[in-house]
């Protein structure tokens, strides 16, 4: 079995250590923080450490360790860590493979700019007037402390981490101008962000479909201001896409999914949810039809989402949920069981990871694979309570033993 070695930090990275958690490696995950420690299912057959490593240490980790294959997958502008890794790799004999997103183009937008790098994207703004709203982190912070007004102009967004937090504070960012959010942002929150604090200037990396890039760029079209983008450092070796690296895996080293059971059965247990803490992250159709099963059975229900569909808001209005009308953050799975049920796979895909790490029995709406129960058609006669599933594999096959159950006890109280 290979031993692959993979450094990530971005969505790619993540989707690649899921896959290569399916198939027949063993692979460590490489992140420069506890954060992004958390963001990585440990499973099995793969493993996740955090912090920066200098070259000198990749190469004692790959010789040590006994690696065989290196992917790199970390941010496309991060080049200082792709060229140590690439290097480590060079020194060590070691086959090099780098994850790239795709570049996204932002032809036929108005209003925007263009820099080379940080240092160039500073000197412009030196010129440009107005509230600037950053978004590339807080990283290059202090390369723009020699832009006029920097303390008075400057909104940078960045990651809700104390240290960054604290980074950015000691760089003379005053509080009320300091956005510590986990995104994705969506195109309707960055214009309100713009809005709130009149900015004139978003400024952006070309971060792909991935780091919301578009989203930027859409927001700052419809609210008339300036965008400045900073281009990506130029790579210096071959590079593919997720996908990519995946085929040149089954192709060159037979590094592929393991055949698992298809059909797995799950045991029919009855539990008592009366008083207990439910959890539903969401609040559209599907979220609803499970709150409405759920509240049959005595539970408290606190729904996390940024609007509720007509059916919800309805039990809202009546008392029968509790509501916290924003986006999910990292941190908020408390609940003694949890429902992923937004309309983002890469949230949802979150959200069972923190239940995972913190033992919350979680389901997800979009995957059955990361479900730890499934909700059952439920059929109540007499004080009977019948629950039907088919492992998430035949769900019409479900749908019609219900019914034909209802039918068959005229049950007026029928449920799904």
């Amino acid at each position: 079995m290979y031993k692959l070695l993979l450094f990530a930090g971005t969505t790619e990275g993540r989707e690649l250590a899921e896959y290569f958690s399916t198939c027949n490696v063993q692979v460590t995950v490489c992140v420069a923080t506890e954060y992004g420690q958390t963001l990585i299912l440990q499973r099995e057959n793969l493993s996740v450490c955090a912090g920066r490593l200098t070259q000198q240490e990749m190469e004692e980790k790959i010789i040590g360790e006994g690696y065989d294959l290196v992917v790199d997958a970390t941010h496309p502008y991060a080049q200082v860590v792709t060229e140590n890794i690439r290097a480590a790799c060079e020194k060590t004999g070691r086959p090099y493979f780098r994850c790239l997103r795709q570049e996204e183009s932002a032809e036929g937008y108005a209003n925007v700019l263009f820099a080379e790098d940080t240092s160039q994207a500073a000197q412009m703004l030196e010129e440009i007037e107005g509230n600037i709203l950053l978004t590339t982190g807080s990283k290059e912070l202090c390369q723009y402390q020699k832009v006029s007004g920097f303390t008075e102009r400057f909104y940078p967004r960045v990651l809700p981490l104390a240290n960054v937090v604290e980074s950015c504070l000691a760089l003379g960012i005053p509080a009320g101008h300091l956005i510590a959010m986990q995104g994705p942002f969506s195109e309707e929150l960055n214009l309100a962000m713009i809005r709130q604090w009149n900015i004139r200037c978003l400024v952006t990396k070309e971060s792909g479909k991935a780091g919301g890039f578009d989203e930027k760029l859409n927001a700052a079209k419809k609210a008339g201001i300036l965008t400045l983008v900073i281009g990506r450092p130029k790579e210096q070796s071959e590079h593919d896409t997720v996908q990519g690296i995946r085929e040149k895996f089954q192709q060159q080293y037979k590094i592929a999914p393991i055949e698992k059971q298809k059909n797995r059965r799950y045991f029919p247990m009855f539990v008592s949810l009366d008083g207990k803490s439910v959890q539903v992250i969401g609040g559209g159709t599907i979220a609803t039809r499970r709150i409405k099963t759920l509240l049959r059975f005595g539970c408290r229900i606190r729904v996390i989402a940024p609007e509720l569909c007509e059916d919800c808001r309805k039990l809202w209005e009546d008392r029968m949920i509790d509501w916290e009308e924003r986006a999910w953050q990292q941190g908020d799975c408390t609940g003694e069981l949890v429902l992923a049920a937004t309309d983002s796979p890469k949230v949802n895909e979150q959200i069972v990871q923190e239940c995972r790490q913190k033992k919350i029995t979680v389901n997800r709406c979009d995957k059955q694979q990361d479900c730890d129960f499934y909700f059952p058609a439920v059929v109540e006669h007499d004080g009977l309570v019948f629950g039907l599933c088919s492992g998430g594999a035949d769900h019409k096959k479900v749908k019609d033993a219900a019914a034909a159950l209802r039918k068959s006890f005229r049950d007026d109280a029928a449920m799904e």
